[in-house]
């Protein structure tokens, strides 16, 4: 990158230096993503002008001794078997590209798969910092509440928050304690509430059911990286009274629901009701991969999903189809449609 490169990134990013312009604004007047912007502020904090200079590797993109033919055969390869450890996914490209008289040694081939899919950097590469921040994180609490059946009764709370403000986005609050792929809908859900599409998540350590397999499989199908690592001491300040100021909130007036409490712990995070921003269409199909996928024949009535029928005009149209519909339990009053990966329509639920 030369040096008018470097002024023109200034240039795009004065605004905010002298405060006059938020990042969000920058990004809607240029187009270019929050990420990248805020990388570029962190650089120049860090190295001035010079951090503004893009390195590149003389290697990049370049494998020694890795013809074409069998860097095309690997992209192959990986896209249809990226859920296995990368060890296994070595030991079968070792098999296929023998029959080819190909030989390629472990470091080339994870260099290769690292430079394919970043979160094999994220993960399994020891000089990662432990201590960098992701752009948006996942926490979840126990809380235990004493009000019902006059019993100490566990309750969850998780948590969806932006980390670097400390915004909290989205919560839930209810008996069941989450794995990570029963969070699915509620991460769905928060980046459409949100509207702005995440590099990076990372989960608290008392998510269960993370494994680096099923990170891998989320980041193919998403490309967000999920990172399990320690919670954030400065989030874990904000919530720790939370237990108390329940209990005083509802001491004389004991609560008749989850819902009342729900209510509270809204107020309690400063959850407002903001309108909700829009993503990109192709960011839109990417979360469809944490939402549950029901193929389901269109009647007359429309499509059924939980014991509840949704409709709509578009709908109508395609009596006697199967379509794709996609169901976010945490927005049960309309369902997304597909037919041949094509979005159809919003049905909304028939009361």
């Amino acid at each position: 990158m030369n040096v008018d490169e470097k002024n023109k990134k200034y240039k795009i990013l004065e605004p905010f230096f002298k405060k006059e312009k938020k990042l969000r604004e920058i990004e809607k007047e240029t187009q270019i993503s929050y990420a990248t912007l805020k990388r570029w502020v962190s650089q120049y904090k860090d190295l001035g002008e010079k951090g503004l200079l893009k390195k590149t590797r003389a290697d990049k993109n370049t494998f020694k001794k890795v013809n074409e033919d069998t860097l095309s055969h690997l992209k192959t390869l990986y896209k249809e078997y990226h859920t296995l450890p990368i060890t296994k996914l070595y030991d079968k490209a070792k098999n296929t590209l023998n029959s080819c008289n190909t030989m390629i040694s472990y470091p080339t081939f994870f260099r290769i798969i690292n430079n394919l899919d970043e979160n094999i950097k994220q993960n399994s590469i020891k000089s990662v910092k432990k201590d960098k921040v992701y752009e948006y994180a996942i926490i979840q609490k126990a809380v235990p509440i004493p009000f019902f059946y006059n019993k100490n009764k566990i309750y969850y709370l998780t948590i969806f928050y932006n980390k670097e403000n400390y915004k909290i986005i989205n919560f839930i609050f209810e008996e069941e304690k989450r794995e990570l792929i029963k969070l699915f809908n509620f991460i769905q859900e928060s980046i459409i509430i949100e509207g702005a599409y995440p590099k990076n998540i990372s989960l608290d350590e008392k998510i269960m059911g993370v494994s680096k397999n099923l990170l891998r499989i989320i980041f193919f199908q998403t490309k967000i990286n999920f990172i399990q690592e320690e919670t954030d001491e400065n989030i874990l300040r904000f919530i720790k009274y939370i237990d108390t100021d329940i209990l005083k909130e509802f001491n004389k007036n004991k609560p008749n629901n989850i819902y009342e409490i729900s209510q509270f712990i809204k107020k309690y995070l400063f959850i407002e009701e903001n309108e909700i921003n829009q993503l990109s269409d192709d960011d839109k199909i990417r979360l469809l991969y944490f939402l549950n996928k029901y193929k389901r024949k269109v009647y007359n009535s429309g499509v059924r999903v939980k014991n509840n029928v949704y409709n709509s005009p578009s709908l109508k149209e395609r009596e006697g189809t199967i379509v794709d519909v996609f169901y976010n339990e945490f927005s049960k009053e309309k369902v997304e449609v597909y037919s041949q990966g094509k979005l159809i329509d919003i049905a909304k639920i028939i009361k």
